[in-house]
């Protein structure tokens, strides 16, 4: 048994005190650690590890349950998602009168799944002690790990489950597991108990095609993991389509199925060959490209089409910041810098201010002239015979060359939205310099501008009166519940609940599907919450989705 020692006796031990171990009557007190909790795991720890314990579990589940849920149509606005996820992938002590509270552990983990993407939740599940103990936890964990490839993992968890284990879904995935291990009859004999339970989607469809060794059944798409798992399995190396209404986390991990990719050596036939792909082929192709060392240029082209495609995907903000560490590898060239205002945002996004600011002064510049070499014994020689000593040397040969076209900077505008970028990432956005940047973005803002202003006001920005003004007349989103959520997150900020607080913000934004009220309350509240660089980070996310 794991103990703790009282830090009095645990001292006096330590300074090697036999006379206070000897006192008649003296003890040893010992306390039982628990087991580790659920909420002390994470997968992405980028929040103090308090987040959780100064939350009280009731209120955090009321919160947890008015959030998307992993089988709903997800969140709509990816900057409130991306908060969301940040905040419950966190770890740290569980929340007041939560500890081994498994279920308000799965809805934490459903919630995040909603959120993000599978691998993440995945992850914090692998890490998660005690699924056993928990139904809802283990079907999270095992269709998480279904629908990435992961079957062993998902059987390992159906094997190891302590409650539930008769539940349909776990009888079809004990089934699966059993045909899988080339186990047909137990297989079968264990399917036939699910028969007629609700849920079932299409999984005996593609189960009776896994026993009897036949391929895909035509037009059978896949609705759950557990069901995108058979399907990989009935046509290995295919695209697998998931069902109209499929979860959005299970649409994502099926763009991991198809066959291998395969790319010309050449690196210009391969960006040419990635260019003709469609899907999640191509941005793999594109990826591997922009990561290569051998031409940087081709590296460019290939991240360019990349946060292209991005933009179409309403995914920039989340793309850029995963490549942008592959910009500062990138020389600043006349071809390179047609691309800078997006690299630009990419490296903001990712704080990288330094290499942001230098790719903007390119921008505004132009990039520095290529120079030709001289070539060895072209110069002027003075020590050569017969050369009259008084006259001068000829210019350098490169002189000869034409001077390279006028830079053209991009638009006033952009240039604009580039310095309101570097200015947001350096949280610089006190200073007079960065006013004027924003009088010259309220000149002509629409309602996601707005919302950027009205947050950056909110973090104490100087904006201009009239923002003020269009604020009182904006409209959008559901008003009502914006101030209910509005209400239910001061008293959260009042008790110092910070996971509730912060989850709330995202909420917010959600719901008034990103106006500028959602946008002001919510980075109001994230500063108060002591989390300013949350609301920065929303409001920069929000710019380079809008500025890209």
């Amino acid at each position: 048994m794991r103990s703790a020692i009282k830090t009095l006796v645990l001292c006096a031990a330590l300074a090697g005190a036999p006379a206070l171990a000897q006192q008649p009557g003296s003890t040893i007190e010992v306390e039982e650690l628990g087991a580790v909790d659920p909420f002390q795991v994470g997968s992405r720890n980028v929040l103090p590890s308090n987040i959780w314990v100064s939350s009280d579990s009731e209120a955090l589940r009321a919160i947890l349950t008015g959030l998307p849920a992993s089988d709903s149509d997800g969140w709509q606005q990816g900057g409130a998602a991306r908060l969301a996820e940040r905040v419950l992938l966190a770890s740290g002590e569980p929340p007041r009168g939560g500890r081994d509270d498994f279920a308000l552990a799965a809805l934490r983990a459903d919630r995040a799944l909603a959120a993000g993407r599978a691998e993440q939740v995945y992850q914090l599940l692998e890490r998660t002690p005690r699924l056993n103990e928990s139904s809802a936890l283990s079907r999270l964990h095992a269709e998480t790990a279904f629908a990435l490839g992961e079957a062993d993992a998902a059987c390992r968890t159906a094997d190891a489950l302590l409650r539930g284990r008769d539940e349909p879904y776990w009888l079809r995935a004990r089934a699966t597991c059993l045909a899988f291990a080339g186990n047909l009859p137990a297989a079968e004999l264990t399917a036939d108990l699910a028969n007629g339970a609700e849920g079932s989607g299409n999984f005996r469809t593609l189960f009776d095609a896994l026993v009897l060794e036949r391929s895909l059944p035509a037009g059978t798409r896949a609705s759950t993991g557990l069901e995108l798992a058979i399907a990989i399995a009935l046509a290995p190396g295919e695209s697998i389509a998931v069902a109209e209404g499929a979860p959005v986390w299970l649409e994502r991990a099926a763009e991991r199925t198809g066959p291998a990719i395969t790319l010309p050596e050449i690196l210009d036939e391969a960006l040419e060959a990635a260019m003709a792909m469609n899907g999640a082929d191509r941005a793999a192709a594109l990826a591997a490209i922009a990561q290569q060392d051998i031409d940087r240029l081709i590296a460019a082209e290939a991240l360019a089409a990349r946060l292209d495609d991005a933009v179409s995907e309403g995914r920039f903000a989340e793309v850029a910041r995963a490549y942008a560490i592959e910009i500062e590898t990138i020389p600043i060239t006349e071809q390179t810098l047609a691309h800078g205002p997006r690299f630009v945002l990419a490296l903001a996004l990712e704080g990288e201010i330094e290499t942001a600011w230098r790719w903007r002064e390119a921008l505004l510049s132009g990039p520095e002239p290529e120079r030709p070499a001289v070539m060895a014994g072209e110069g002027w020689s003075e020590a050569a015979p017969g050369q009259p000593g008084s006259l001068t040397p000829p210019p350098p040969a490169y002189n000869s060359y034409p001077e390279p076209d006028p830079w053209e900077p991009p638009a006033p505008a952009v240039m604009v939205a580039l310095d309101a970028a570097i200015g947001i990432a350096a949280d610089d956005i006190s200073s007079g310099p960065f006013a004027a940047v924003l009088a010259a973005r309220a000149e002509s803002a629409g309602p996601e501008r707005l919302a950027q202003l009205a947050g950056l006001a909110a973090l104490g920005a100087t904006v201009p009166e009239e923002v003020r003004i269009q604020l009182a007349e904006s409209g959008g989103g559901n008003a009502d519940q914006e101030a209910g959520l509005a209400a239910m997150a001061l008293l959260s900020l009042m008790n110092g609940s910070e996971a509730e607080s912060l989850l709330l913000a995202a909420a917010l934004i959600e719901a008034g599907d990103g106006n500028a009220r959602s946008y002001a309350v919510a980075c109001f509240l994230l500063e108060r919450a002591g989390y300013r660089a949350e609301a920065l980070q929303l409001i920069l996310e929000a710019l380079a989705e809008e500025t890209a």
